[in-house]
């Protein structure tokens, strides 16, 4: 009995044995499977988990953008400049007529009427970025001043109002570059001497100070005479008005548009503007310190008084500025308000796209007398003629000899406006300004239709400014629609529509200077 239990005992011992070694040997399997199948890394020990607010759009759905426009993405990677500088002295303020040169802590108040960089041939100091000349005028006179800088000043435009505080006041030659036209000579470096600064000064309260021309005469030379040999008169001085200003870009030249670079190995960058008067029409080419200037300045609005232009010899009507000119923008005088005033008349007869004019329609349309007259183009062209301050409205009955839809749609140019004077196209109802980056809403472009005939006459494409309601009525669909047509269906409509006769509901008014067609009829 005893031997009998010995076994068992045994035997017993023998399976536990056998057991925990097949225990073993599977645990060393599935670890090693472990380690071979995945990896050693530290995530593989997490799960996988997607952002909850993170959302991927279809491939279809458009960009949105992120609501920043190019000047602020420019200066997005420049420090935050913080200007909390406080005089530790008492600083006399002189008008600019009044300094003296000599050792004193002087204030002065003008505006900018010229920037343009330092020679390149001068050897910089040690940490110093570059320098600057800037001439400050105010209703006395005009200074020089030197600004050196370890960081490039984005806030100084031509026109703008500054404040400035020295310590000392050089007296330059009057002869001599840079001092032709402002022999008074300062140097300020503010970012190194915190006795010096320089401050835009911007505020309601400011915006009429220095604006009164130096040595203003009436008698202004015009820009055709100008630019037909006026340039080599000695103080020519010309009163301009803003059309249209292009975009910033790099400086090209030849005819082989090479970029154009400084001698310090960086890209040149110019914004060239188109000017006008009265008489013709010239382009300001605006290079590097003075590219950014006309960030401010409105088309058909803002006004320039030039001093001493430069002509460019190579191409007809370009102008630049020398290191004698002086651009007075916005002047206070009286033929700044008439040339603002002409430009706004041309400007809005040459507009590619002209607004309905709602609200004026809508204001006669209480008071008009009940007509119902059939016209032709010869009976408008001559009752406007002989009453061209006249308001009166009628019927044209006409047929369409001419359609280029199918054109302008591969052309991309269905729909058009203009913002800073600058033509916008586009087959889209918005689209975004090349010049401020603003979004513009577009209109259908006049010049879907070629040309319109009756039996006295024709009148050509863009000189109808038709209403929405009037559009949709002739197309037989609206703007959004339009876009939307395929060329096959822009084609057939063409077909259509082409060689048959329309009534038109016509308003005239000189303020608008086209034919304003409020309805069209069957």
């Amino acid at each position: 009995m005893g031997l009998f239990l010995f076994r068992a005992d045994e035997r017993l011992r023998r399976i536990l044995r056998i057991s925990d070694k097949r225990t073993l040997t599977s645990a060393d399997t599935s670890r090693s499977n472990i380690m071979v199948g995945q990896s050693t890394s530290i995530q593989s020990f997490f799960s996988t988990r997607t952002s909850p607010t993170k959302v991927i759009p279809p491939e279809s759905s458009p960009v949105p953008g992120d609501g920043f426009t190019a000047e602020e993405l420019d200066n997005a990677l420049l420090p935050v400049r913080q200007d909390n500088w406080t005089p530790r002295g008492v600083y006399d303020e002189y008008e600019i007529d009044a300094l003296m040169f000599g050792l004193n802590r002087v204030k002065i108040v003008g505006r900018l009427v010229n920037m343009f960089e330092s020679s390149h041939t001068t050897k910089l100091p040690k940490g110093l970025g570059g320098s600057v000349h800037l001439v400050v005028k105010d209703d006395t006179g005009a200074v020089t001043i030197r600004l050196s800088y370890t960081l490039p000043p984005t806030e100084l435009r031509l026109g703008r109002l500054v404040a400035v505080w020295a310590t000392y006041v050089a007296n330059g030659d009057r002869g001599s570059f840079p001092c032709a036209v402002a022999p008074l000579y300062i140097k300020i470096f503010p970012e190194k001497d915190k006795s010096c600064r320089i401050r835009v000064l911007e505020g309601a309260e400011f915006a009429n100070l220095c604006r009164k021309p130096l040595n203003y005469q009436p008698t202004l030379m015009s820009l055709k005479a100008f630019t037909r040999g006026g340039s080599e008169v000695i103080d020519a001085k010309i009163l301009v008005v803003v059309k249209s200003v292009s975009a910033r870009k790099r400086g090209t030249c030849g005819s082989e548009d090479q970029i154009v670079t400084k001698k310090d190995g960086t890209e040149a960058y110019v914004t060239r503007v188109v000017l006008m008067d009265d008489t013709e029409e010239a382009t300001l080419s605006l290079w590097d310190t003075t590219s950014t200037t006309p960030n401010d300045w409105q088309p058909s609005h803002t006004a320039l008084l030039i001093s001493s232009p430069s002509l460019n010899v190579s191409h007809k009507n370009w102008l630049a500025l020398a290191s004698d000119t002086f651009v007075d923008v916005d002047p206070c005088i009286p033929e700044a308000e008439r040339l603002r005033g002409f430009a706004e008349r041309k400007v809005k007869r040459e507009h590619i796209n002209p607004t309905f004019p709602y609200e004026e329609y809508a204001l006669w349309s209480i008071i008009k007398p009940n007509e119902r007259v059939l016209y032709s183009l010869a009976d408008v062209d001559d009752r406007a003629r002989e009453n061209p301050g006249e308001i009166f409205e009628g019927y044209l009955s006409m047929i369409i000899m001419d359609l280029n839809m199918t054109t302008l749609r591969q052309q991309n140019m269905l729909m058009c406006n203009e913002c800073c004077g600058i033509p916008i196209y586009a087959n889209a109802k918005v689209a975004k300004c090349k010049h401020c980056d603003s979004q513009v809403s577009l209109r259908v472009n006049p010049r879907l239709i070629g040309k319109l005939v009756d039996e006295s006459g024709c009148i050509t494409s863009g000189k109808l400014v038709l209403s929405e309601h009037a559009w949709t009525r002739l197309l037989g669909r609206s703007a959004q629609e339009l876009i939307e047509s395929s060329a096959s269906t822009l084609k057939s409509v063409e077909h259509r529509m082409l060689h048959i006769r329309i009534t038109l509901r016509f308003w005239w008014s000189e303020e608008v200077g086209k034919l304003v067609i409020s309805e069209v009829l069957e």
